[in-house]
């Protein structure tokens, strides 16, 4: 079910105006892509809605004949296959006072065509039945000229892409409130609630991650096969994140532990839940303690003994052994953007007897509720299913699309599997070309009984990581980490030690280190941002982790990493 608050004021008039243009495809409003508006929180508008600031939003009607025309165009061109993205987004993000309001508002289409097995690509954001048809029609020409030139230089095209059934339908991401009908004065009172609890314990307070926001889409998907599918999605990021601080001392701070994701499914009942204040309480006051233990000076530079948390542990694995199971690095669609992959050729890898990563990995994946980028079809029109990754260390699968599953054929057809997409491909707009992701990876926890204190008491002399991320290079093989270390001595915390970061060999310790993972109760989702194609767009994917003991990091400081 969904309510709505009452008394607003409604639209200005000034935002109806200009209309009459688009009058025949029920399409009020024309925007560029991507267009901001930033709204100074006075008296007056603190009453107001993020919908009194908004234009009136094509409806999904319209976008479905924009979409069919665009399908109709590209047939008559001579594609042997094309599929369209046509979408409206909204995104509305405050902040406390005194930064102003952002509502961001995108409407636009991605037009695919494929001919002779090669893609063209046209995007447009006026949204006229002319102007997409004109694109479709542009894309088949890219892809007949794309066609041609493979054909002169002897390139091998991708093979015919994975079948995948004619889908039609609507779908919504449940929702109680609609967050861009609440009242901006009560967006910043839920921010003061959140400054007001962090106050009150101690003397600390967070210095970051106050901000709430929520992203409203709805997008059409059509292919010339027959798919036509509606979904309308209500993503929030109403998590607080961020780090505990002395007034008097404000850049030596402790990451705050929330075992809340960032990203959800959802609308402004997210920030309502009942439990909201106390998980903040007790993250704070776990930063507080580590906050008051005595700082060391890190000079201690070789390898020792790890406990990631899992924030820590879940970054590390979706910007390394999750990328390099992606189907676009593996077939080279990324090569000169993103990069490529070590897990390759994939026959060899699916089928070795040594397992690729230790047998305490099981990873899977899974697009359902409540996470971000849970979805009833994927920006190809395949409608995800959970699938495993990594088997107790064995690769047993890759993150694939329609272009990138017939790669592993072979495979499935050896293991009596149906070939098929694993509905991981995403556009970041309705704009952007559909790439593979990871869905939301899980790394499954320990059976039994393993917290982060009992981690830490396997460590005679090591260190915690906590809240860390970083970056991957070479291939995916090398990954930098840095956080907030705690010194461990006989199994007990002593201090923090500034200016420490990790170099992590991917192969070596996600395979051979690995000593130990954490239960459930250490399992914290992280969302992991990784940029894909030409030019790069970062796509957000959700990873959940438990903490995880390794022995032999490669542990330095930033200054010698600098």
């Amino acid at each position: 079910m969904m309510t709505s608050y009452s008394g607003g004021m409604t639209r200005r008039g000034f935002l109806r105006a200009g209309a009459a243009g688009m009058a025949a495809l029920g399409i009020p409003w024309r925007v560029t892509h991507a267009t901001p508006r930033y709204i100074p929180l006075t008296p007056a508008t603190l009453r107001l809605s993020p919908n009194a600031f908004a234009p009136e939003m094509p409806q999904g009607e319209a976008l479905r004949r924009l979409a069919l025309a665009a399908m109709d165009a590209a047939k008559s061109a001579g594609a042997e296959f094309a599929d369209v993205r046509v979408g409206v987004q909204r995104d509305i993000v405050v902040s406390p006072l005194p930064y102003p309001t952002q509502l961001t508002v995108d409407v636009s289409y991605g037009v695919r065509a494929r001919v002779a097995g090669t893609w063209g690509f046209q995007h447009g954001s006026v949204m006229t039945a002319d102007a997409i048809a004109s694109a479709a029609r542009g894309a088949v020409t890219a892809a007949r000229r794309n066609a041609q030139t493979n054909q002169r230089l002897g390139t091998r095209t991708m093979s015919a892409l994975a079948p995948t059934p004619v889908v039609t339908g609507e779908w919504r991401s449940p929702y109680q409130i609609d967050p861009f009908t609440v009242p901006l004065d009560d967006y910043l009172r839920v921010i003061g609630a959140r400054v007001e609890t962090t106050a009150r314990v101690h003397r600390n307070h967070p210095i970051s991650g106050s901000m709430l926001g929520w992203n409203a889409e709805t997008r059409v998907f059509a292919s010339t096969d027959g798919s036509l599918v509606t979904q309308e999605v209500m993503r929030g990021w109403p998590s607080m994140h961020g780090f505990a601080s002395l007034p008097d001392h404000p850049t030596d701070d402790v990451h705050v532990d929330l075992a809340i994701p960032e990203l959800l499914c959802g609308g402004f009942e997210l920030v309502l839940r009942p439990n909201w204040i106390e998980t903040v309480r007790v993250g704070m006051e776990t930063a507080i303690r580590l906050r008051e233990l005595p700082i060391r000076p890190f000079l201690d530079v070789g390898k020792f003994p790890m406990v990631f948390d899992g924030i820590s542990f879940a970054n590390l694995v979706g910007m390394t052994a999750s990328p390099a199971l992606d189907g676009d690095r593996l077939t080279g669609l990324e090569t000169d953007a993103s990069g490529t992959t070590f897990l390759t050729p994939p026959l060899d890898i699916l089928g070795a007897s040594t397992p690729q990563f230790s047998p305490l990995i099981t990873a899977r994946v899974d697009r359902s509720l409540p996470y971000a980028n849970a979805t009833q079809w994927d920006d190809e029109g395949v409608a995800p299913q959970p699938y495993t990754l990594i088997d107790r260390g064995h690769v047993v699968d890759y993150h694939t699309t329609r272009e990138t599953a017939p790669l592993l054929a072979e495979w499935y057809a050896k293991h009596g599997r149906p070939l098929r997409a694993h509905g991981v491909a995403v556009s970041r707009t309705a704009a952007s070309v559909p790439a593979c992701t990871s869905g939301h990876l899980q790394v499954m926890p320990a059976s039994g009984p393993a917290s982060l204190d009992a981690l830490a008491r396997e460590i005679q002399h090591g260190f915690i990581l906590r809240g860390a991320n970083g970056e991957a290079e070479a291939g995916l093989t090398l990954a930098t980490l840095s956080g907030t270390a705690l010194e461990v001595r006989g199994g007990t915390i002593v201090a923090r030690c500034d200016d420490v970061s990790t170099q992590i060999a991917t192969k070596t310790v996600l395979k051979d280190k690995l000593l130990a993972l954490g239960d459930e109760r250490t399992s914290r989702t992280a969302t992991v941002w990784e940029e894909k194609g030409m030019p790069w767009e970062s796509i957000p994917q959700p990873v959940t982790a438990p903490a995880a003991l390794c022995k032999d990091i490669d542990v330095v400081t930033w200054s010698i990493r600098s």
